[in-house]
């Protein structure tokens, strides 16, 4: 509640001014907000929750390992403003506001970038126009108008206090659906399998009077609810009239792994990491010879590129970074064979 009302505190008194002030800013959870529909949506709808949702996607492990390795292997390399290769000294590059970290900022603007394609950063501008602190802004949190301007909680931005931040794709919430739909489906699968390892089974009468719907349904149901409970999944009990049959083989368990291992490659195709870094297996996988600095070095390339590049293109624009300049990443911490025992070097 104290946490709340600062968030209104900030945002009321920013309404004067019509801006945003990344310094003013309470540190929240990245979730904060536009979440309170997701908690009340899993509430209701459990696994039936829609897949066109973050929290969704991030039930699923690939999605989970491919979203941490992309977001914490670039936040480690620290951005710099250089001039040609001479770094410039910028310190709102290494610092933050709101009690967050520069590494915090890229790992949420990363994370905005894979699944939705856009992140939002709010900025405060010193007296030459440039950037003296940012900030990312939560998803949900912000939106385009239809004047074309950015709204952080409704309070439209003039263009020089905000950073709109454009991916090189649509995010996998939009690209992704299928690949996620797929995963879900197959995800259910094996956990129906788990809970049933006997191959589906028909409850088959074979004498007596004939039951009626209700008295089938009330055996069904019966017999699902005891090889469910505790203990129930190796015994049970059929009469003279009932006879169990199976159908199905085991080498359908065989299938699911196969489905289960597609669906990851598929997952990791959208989210952009190469199939092994998700612990899935490629068709036709084949083990080359690779030396470490040729395989950090391909991370990068293949990669981290497709998040790295649109920040650093959009922070080397001349609203935020001065004509001749440009800003990048340190890729020092991931490319170096022996990096520093105690990380980059960074400004104060």
């Amino acid at each position: 509640m104290r946490r709340h009302q600062a968030e209104v505190d900030a945002i009321t008194a920013s309404l004067a001014g019509g801006v945003v002030d990344p310094s003013t800013m309470p540190f929240a959870s990245p979730w904060s907000s536009s979440d309170l529909q997701r908690i009340v949506a899993e509430d209701v709808f459990g696994s039936d929750l829609p897949v066109n949702t973050r929290s969704a996607a991030m039930r699923l492990g690939p999605v989970v390992r491919g979203r941490n390795l992309l977001c914490t292997s670039i936040a480690r390399n620290p951005l710099v403003q250089k001039r040609v290769d001479t770094i410039v000294r910028a310190p709102w590059l290494t610092r933050a506001s709101g009690g967050s970290s520069p590494q915090a900022r890229i790992v949420w603007t990363v994370d905005d970038l894979i699944f939705y394609g856009w992140s939002c950063w709010t900025r405060e501008n010193g007296a030459d126009g440039f950037p003296v602190n940012a900030g990312r802004v939560n998803f949900g949190d912000w939106i385009v108008n239809a004047d074309n301007k950015v709204e952080i909680n409704g309070v439209p931005q003039p263009d020089n206090r905000v950073i709109l931040i454009g991916g090189w794709f649509e995010g996998i919430l939009t690209c992704g659906i299928d690949a996620i739909r797929d995963a879900r489906t197959i995800k259910d699968l094996v956990r129906d399998r788990l809970e049933n390892p006997v191959p589906w089974t028909e409850l088959h009468q074979t004498g007596g009077k004939a039951l009626v719907k209700e008295e089938r349904d009330e055996l069904v149901q019966s017999w699902r609810t005891a090889r469910k409970a505790k203990g129930g999944a190796g015994v049970g009990f059929t009469n003279e009239f009932i006879e169990l049959k199976t159908h199905g083989e085991q080498s359908d368990n065989a299938l699911m792994i196969e489905g289960n291992n597609a669906a990851a490659v598929e997952l990791a195709r959208h989210v952009g990491v190469s199939a092994s870094m998700v612990d899935a297996t490629a068709p036709k996988a084949s083990l080359n010879y690779e030396t470490s600095a040729g395989r950090n070095q391909e991370f990068v390339d293949l990669d981290l590129g497709l998040y790295m590049d649109p920040i650093t293109a959009r922070l080397s624009l001349d609203d935020v970074c001065p004509q001749g300049q440009h800003i990048a990443f340190d890729l020092a911490p991931t490319t170096d064979l022996d990096p520093s025992p105690t990380g980059p070097a960074l400004e104060d």
